[in-house]
């Protein structure tokens, strides 16, 4: 290969004999073709490298998408564990106005769900009004009952946050309301339960009822006079229980009542038990429903044959004991 100043000359020798190729290139153009040669391999290597990192970053995408998705899901699945609560703390809240009533309690005016305004005034029905007035409904906004069809989009997962955030926040406040509202049930519960205990429920005796509470031919006078009682008739020995939890403040015998037994069961609240052949119990004893005090008997002036006087007391006034007997 010979150089000149302006070109280069490439001899290519074929063998002894064969003339050699002479091959006469420009320096400019060896020049420009290394330049462009070198300019190729470093826009390969670019392309290579950029796939390279491209791939990686597909790979990547590919991760995100997925844990976007699993995301998702269990945003969608947080958000409809959220609803079931807020539906169970509704229907606690229902139970809980449903108990304040029961209990004499006024409801606090919470029980209607926020947001909604209340509601009433006098209504007309519709078939009452006349043509004019029905059309100019027609620009009025659509109620409930009405068809008015309306199929939003699906909640994208930012919507979803912001309403599983809101429900979480109404669940805490309404939980605290609950709460305080189960803690009062709780305490006029117990008292009730108390009361309830107290309260004549049972027949102290199982046997026919041979004379109502109320006015009647005396059987001992043959005059009209109130009798302040349930006669009921059962066989001498016959166990008397009983009605309710109380206090035995008599266990005495009395001329006309014979063996009798007077209950306090509080509250107002009083039972007497007349006739009795025994007395199972004495003063100051503690009794529950359902215990034994006596037996069935014909003791005393006023009794025609065995029989239990059952008496029942309401601050001092004696009542029907029939209202009292619920089994």
């Amino acid at each position: 290969m010979k150089e000149s100043e302006e070109s280069l000359t490439v001899i290519v020798f074929r063998g002894a004999r064969a003339n050699p190729w002479r091959l006469k290139v420009r320096k400019a153009f060896v020049r420009h073709g290394l330049i462009w040669g070198v300019a190729l391999l470093v826009l390969q290597i670019g392309i290579v490298t950029h796939y390279v990192y491209q791939w990686s970053q597909l790979s990547e995408l590919e991760d995100v998408k997925k844990e976007l998705n699993f995301s998702r899901a269990k945003t969608g699945t947080f958000s409809t564990e959220v609803d079931g609560m807020k539906k169970r703390m509704l229907a606690l809240e229902s139970l809980n106005r449903k108990l304040q009533t029961m209990f004499g309690l006024e409801p606090d005016g919470q029980g209607l769900p926020s947001g909604i305004p209340g509601q009433g005034g006098e209504e007309i029905p519709f078939e009452a009004l006349s043509d004019e007035a029905v059309e100019a409904t027609d620009g009025l906004p659509q109620q409930a009952g009405q068809e008015q069809p309306f199929s939003p989009g699906p909640l994208s997962t930012g919507q979803q946050i912001k309403e599983i955030k809101a429900g979480l926040e109404w669940l805490n406040e309404q939980s605290e309301s609950e709460t305080k509202i189960l803690d009062e049930l709780s305490a006029v519960a117990e008292k009730k339960a108390v009361q309830w205990a107290s309260t004549p429920s049972i027949w102290p005796v199982k046997g026919s009822i041979t004379s109502r509470f109320g006015p009647r031919v005396s059987p001992f006078t043959g005059k009209k006079a109130l009798h302040a009682g349930l006669d009921i008739g059962a066989r001498t020995g016959t166990e008397v229980r009983s009605p309710a939890s109380g206090k035995v403040v008599v266990a005495a015998y009395d001329g006309r009542m014979g063996k009798f037994i007077r209950i306090d069961h509080g509250f107002g609240m009083e039972t007497t038990y007349g006739h009795l052949s025994k007395i199972h119990v004495k003063y100051g004893d503690r009794v529950q429903r359902g215990d034994l005090i006596g037996l069935v008997g014909s003791t005393g002036k006023f009794s025609t044959g065995p029989h239990l006087h059952y008496q029942v007391a309401v601050n001092d006034k004696v009542v029907d004991p029939i209202h009292y007997i619920l089994d």
